[in-house]
């Protein structure tokens, strides 16, 4: 994809356009970094293949490495091209800030070298999230699990599964869902972000956990009956465990499940092979048969057979005969072909 014209000029309102003005028109970061707090990171990463690479860099100063990272956590293209852009180190932090399903996204999209490069200037909590992720194959659904979640001890008084809560929320935002581990960090349950909230006491908050809560291995191969079954549970996101301990690795979002559906269906549908039905050889027998006899009344119309039968009277039978048959062999044939 080539750098958009920068006067093109689009006939319906596009907050891309909006963001392309304020990013050209606004050289104060602070100033700026305040209107683009009003955008979606989506329309942000929409307007970029409309800026240079000089602009693309004003706005990412303005924004900050955190911003920056939920931006390009929607990039689909020219991915390699922008962080091309960054200096190494830059990139490395923006990775980081990202979810590890995203980011794993995101250094697929780049050259193996440079995803090396970025990887080896990564912190060591954020590179294994990223290894972790890849050691799965693309059909496991260990490949789909982010380590954005929150995961609090059982046992803990009420308080102190609320500090808990505040304390991971600094680095994860994915709390719609808090899930309940064991000692050993297998999973006890689940409770909703909201029955936590309003829990007056530890036995009113246990009376809320669903303990029967859906999960995958993360070693499991994904399939259509599967996905299906966890879409219908209808859950913000589903835990996935190690296939040897048990332990909560990470969590697959309702979005990542319904993305991996409709991939499903966008998928090539495998049909039968054509059948090809065999011709009907004794129609066409019979049509050769036919076409000899034609072929020998032309040639022998005019020679003698024998005493008893005249030139005339074999050349007549002949073509009698070759007619019928050609006309017979033409009918079934063409009846089996129909």
């Amino acid at each position: 994809m080539t750098e958009r014209n920068t006067e093109e000029i689009m006939d319906e309102r596009y907050y891309a356009q909006e963001i392309f003005d304020l990013v050209r028109k606004t050289p104060d970061k602070k100033k700026l970094a305040n209107a683009l707090s009003y955008y979606h990171d989506n329309d942000i990463a929409s307007a970029l293949s409309y800026l240079t690479p000089k602009e693309r860099k004003h706005l990412y100063d303005s924004i900050g490495i955190e911003n920056t990272s939920r931006v390009f956590a929607y990039l689909d293209e020219d991915v390699d091209k922008y962080f091309a852009e960054l200096e190494a180190d830059q990139a490395a932090d923006i990775i980081e800030e990202m979810d590890a399903d995203d980011a794993v996204d995101i250094l697929e999209g780049l050259t193996d070298s440079k995803a090396k490069e970025i990887i080896g200037l990564m912190e060591p909590e954020a590179k294994e999230d990223i290894e972790l992720i890849n050691s799965y194959a693309d059909n496991q659904f260990g490949s789909l699990m982010t380590t954005n979640f929150i995961a609090v001890k059982t046992g803990l008084t009420l308080k102190e599964t609320m500090s808990s809560l505040v304390e991971q929320a600094k680095e994860n935002d994915n709390i719609g869902t808090i899930y309940l581990i064991n000692e050993n960090d297998t999973l006890h349950g689940a409770i909703d972000l909201r029955d936590l909230l309003t829990a007056k006491n530890e036995e009113e908050l246990e009376e809320t956990v669903i303990t029967s809560y859906p999960y995958v291995y993360a070693d499991q191969i994904i399939n259509t009956e599967t996905l299906d079954e966890l879409i219908d549970y209808d859950e913000d996101s589903i835990p996935v465990l190690s296939e040897k301990t048990n332990e909560v690795l990470g969590v697959i979002t309702a979005q990542d499940l319904a993305e991996i559906s409709f991939e499903e269906l966008d998928e090539p549908v495998d049909l039968p092979e054509p059948v090809v039905e065999k011709e009907d050889k004794k129609g066409s027998i019979l049509l050769i048969c036919g076409f000899i006899m034609l072929v020998i009344a032309a040639l022998t119309g005019h020679t003698a057979v024998s005493e008893n039968i005249t030139r005339e009277t074999l050349f007549i039978v002949l073509l009698v005969a070759g007619a019928v048959l050609s006309i017979i062999g033409f009918y079934a044939y063409g009846k089996k072909k129909n």
